[in-house]
């Protein structure tokens, strides 16, 4: 076991020695040795002992609280920082610098572009119905993927974000066409998810998010300064900019999940427009992304790792 899921009202968790106690209503219900844990993520109103805060963070164990009413975090706990100070300190330097936020932003914009193109070609393949609804959108993205590959081609960071809005609307336009109609999916729509298929979208991002947080913190780097993403107050602007590669292979995920009927509608309700998923829903959620997740965290820590290195190269020519 490394990630630890509680979503249960009623819940108690105590530290017992080198353990996890989980007590439900007054009961104790068992227990979870540390050593087996990376992560725990809690939803709803658990209860804890503030020591066992101190456990986590002393063991390097990442914690993630999510709201009970929707996907959003409300606390994380990322774990103990690298201890390398220069490669932050190279950090604030790129971030000052737009000439070297140039190059990786375009990097960042190319990869991602391409992983929507290969995300919509892969839909495309064995299905005839797919092939006429997202061509357009495939031809879109593969214009964008070419014009980003030219050398000569001056980029800044306004023009990136703008090729990267473009294949956004493209992508959406097709990514939409995989979907039954009945889950009313018609692009993607944050507060309140209003359908199904944006529920699980946010609820990936957001556990996607969290590793990207822990993995900054694991590689000595501020999460809260990016380098395509500005600075802006309360946002782990460069966790939001390592996680955008991964963004299509997150969508990848959620057309799995309804395409193999894991999750289906019966999983899903509506409150006063607001679209909710059931306990059963999230169950299959979690443990669809546990059993994906692993190659996705290291990648984000090797993203992390070579920005680490070319922050502190950024650093020692200063």
């Amino acid at each position: 076991m490394s990630s630890l899921y509680l979503d249960r009202k009623n819940l108690g968790i105590k530290l017992d020695g080198q353990a996890l106690a989980l007590y439900e209503d007054g009961e104790r219900k068992g227990s979870v040795p540390l050593h087996l844990l990376d992560r725990v993520v809690l939803r709803g109103n658990v209860q804890l002992e503030s020591r066992l805060l101190g456990a986590l963070s002393e063991r390097n164990i990442g914690l993630l609280v999510l709201s009970g009413r929707n996907t959003e975090a409300t606390a994380m706990l990322a774990g103990r920082a690298h201890s390398d100070t220069t490669r932050r300190l190279g950090q604030y330097c790129v971030s000052m610098d737009t000439d070297l936020r140039v190059p990786l932003a375009r990097w960042l914009v190319l990869v991602k572009v391409r992983a929507q193109l290969r995300m919509l070609q892969r839909a495309m393949t064995g299905r005839a119905d797919l092939r006429r609804p997202l061509m357009g959108a495939v031809q879109t993205l593969s214009g964008i993927l070419g014009q980003l590959r030219e050398d000569q081609l001056a980029m800044s960071l306004d023009s990136l974000r703008g090729f990267e809005g473009a294949a956004a609307a493209a992508y959406f336009g097709g990514f939409t066409q995989l979907f039954a109609p009945g889950l009313n999916f018609t692009g993607r729509h944050k507060r309140p998810p209003p359908d199904p298929v944006n529920v699980c979208l946010s609820l990936g991002y957001t556990l996607l998010h969290y590793d990207a947080v822990r993995a900054c913190q694991i590689v000595g780097l501020d999460s809260m300064l990016g380098f395509y993403h500005d600075v802006s107050f309360g946002r782990e602007s460069l966790a939001c900019d390592l996680m955008e590669p991964l963004r299509p292979v997150m969508d990848g995920w959620v057309w799995q999940l309804f395409r193999e009927r894991e999750l289906r509608a019966e999983h899903f309700s509506d409150d006063n427009g607001r679209c909710l998923m059931n306990k059963t829903g999230r169950q299959r959620f979690y443990a669809f992304y546990e059993s994906h997740a692993a190659a996705t965290r290291r990648l984000l820590r090797r993203y992390g790792y070579a920005l680490s290195k070319r922050y502190q190269l950024a650093y020692e020519a200063r």
